[in-house]
């Protein structure tokens, strides 16, 4: 395998699928497998890329493996073997095809088996940018080097690179616990075989925080190798991988794709905070959100300035804390939501927005209902206020129909409601987050409201 080429021959799987169809897919996850030493970018991870693609809850995601030179042939000999180039050039090589791939996709997951998990480490470590790079696991991987291997440093640049006491490795180590004390920007797990007997557990699991080690089993081989998908090793891999918001509903490689697109709003708008409009505030808001991160996005709206004076950062912010509450329930959560929403509310009204009375008057109707189920009296008063608003505006779009709709589940109305949700779901073209919101309001109202025959033909509807 040349150094300045993907293998596209060991990128098949075995039912003739590429593992590389990144040119011409719609999906904007990758996942990346590095091979370690004397390694073979197709065997040595099968069957995995083949339950990945077999994985309906992965479907999102496109695989490539990439291959480099690597062979047992000593770095000897000029005209009879050629060198194999050491880990960092190999960490050049993968960092050149990130930077390819970063155009077309927006979270790539880095795998990498022995001494593709160094060759990983260094290329992070390289990088200016790890912002696309969504999760790394290591299988295997010497991240505090071979005692071994000093005894054969002179036969191989890689296994010189692979020395416990080596500079590569105490640089590398210095390096990576400085630039990731005790954390990391993505998804991270080290794994080791519970029969390796070449890449002890002290040098696999233990550089590295507690709360990051998995164990598997199998040796050194037979790790990346599951017999099936109930496997330890894959099902630390898909579990980590699989993308099941509680706030988003939707086919799963949709799901991924948003959460894809989620990240690269993260990347792009976060470089210049402080210079978004209101729109652009709202998609970086609900991008960190997204990727799980919903504390910080409730800091950056309670530090925006204008957020005293624009209502619909204000019902923002509520709703931020409406989804904190329905996560944790706890009490002040569900107060503070209250507080801004009905802050908004109040605003609202005074300017006349029929538009912002009818988004917060829905909003509060959920939360009263949430806060008492027994007393309605503010739960259908703000839904009756908020159905007088949407006759005032009247524009026909979805969450004014939305708003309808819930609307009338408070008031009794299920046949109503569910002709309205119809129609606002084909309205926004089941757009994933605004159906997912429409799908979450009532299915806890309903649950609220202890009507769990009209919960069941909710989720019908939206499912």
């Amino acid at each position: 395998m040349k150094l300045d080429q993907l293998s596209a021959d060991a990128g098949r799987a075995e039912n003739g699928k590429k593992w590389i169809p990144y040119r011409s897919s719609k999906n904007k996850n990758l996942i990346c497998f590095i091979h370690g030493f004397s390694g073979d970018p197709r065997k040595t991870f099968e069957p995995m890329p083949q339950l990945i693609e077999q994985d309906v809850q992965l479907s999102g995601w496109d695989i490539l493996s990439l291959g480099y030179s690597t062979a047992l042939l000593p770095d000897i000999g000029k005209g009879i073997w050629s060198a194999d180039p050491d880990i960092s050039e190999i960490a050049h090589y993968l960092n050149t095809n990130l930077d390819l791939l970063s155009q077309h996709y927006h979270r790539v997951a880095l795998v990498g088996h022995s001494m593709g998990g160094l060759v990983i480490q260094r290329a992070i470590l390289d990088r200016k940018d790890v912002a696309n790079i969504s999760h790394v696991l290591f299988y295997g991987t010497p991240s505090g080097g071979l005692k071994k291997a000093g005894a054969f440093s002179w036969f191989k640049k890689q296994i010189n690179n692979m020395d416990n006491d080596g500079e590569f490795i105490t640089t590398l180590r210095r390096e990576w616990n400085q630039k990731f004390p005790t954390s990391y920007p993505f998804q991270f797990a080290t794994i080791a075989g519970e029969t390796d007997e070449f890449v002890p557990p002290e040098s696999s699991l233990n550089p590295f925080p507690a709360s990051f080690r998995r164990v598997t089993a199998g040796n050194h081989v037979t790790m990346t190798k599951p017999e099936n998908d109930q496997a330890t090793s894959f099902r630390i891999l898909k579990n980590m991988l699989s993308d099941d918001p509680d706030h988003l509903i939707g086919a799963y490689s949709e799901l991924a794709n948003l959460i894809a697109a989620y990240h690269s709003d993260l990347h792009s708008l976060g470089k210049r905070l402080s210079e978004l409009d209101k729109n652009g505030l709202r998609q970086y808001i609900f991008a960190l959100e997204g990727t799980g991160r919903l504390n910080e996005a409730i800091h950056t709206l309670e530090n925006t300035p204008v957020l005293q004076t624009n209502t619909d950062l204000m019902g923002l912010l509520g709703g931020r804390y409406k989804r904190k509450y329905l996560m944790e329930r706890t009490q002040s959560e569900l107060d503070k939501a209250i507080h801004w929403y009905d802050k908004a509310l109040t605003l609202s009204q005074e300017k006349d927005n029929s538009a912002q009375v009818y988004y917060h008057a829905i909003n509060l109707a959920f939360l009263y209902l949430m806060q008492d189920d027994t007393d309605r009296t503010q739960n259908k008063a703000m839904a009756e206020l908020a159905l007088a608003h949407c006759d005032k505006v009247q524009d026909g779009q979805y969450w004014e129909i939305a708003t309808r709709a819930e609307a009338q589940l408070y008031l009794g109305g299920i046949d109503k409601s569910i002709k309205h949700y119809q129609t606002a779901i084909d309205l926004c073209k089941n757009n994933i987050r605004e159906t997912s919101s429409m799908y979450i309001n009532a299915r806890h109202a309903c649950n609220a409201l202890h009507r769990p025959e009209w919960e069941s033909r909710i989720e019908e509807l939206f499912q």
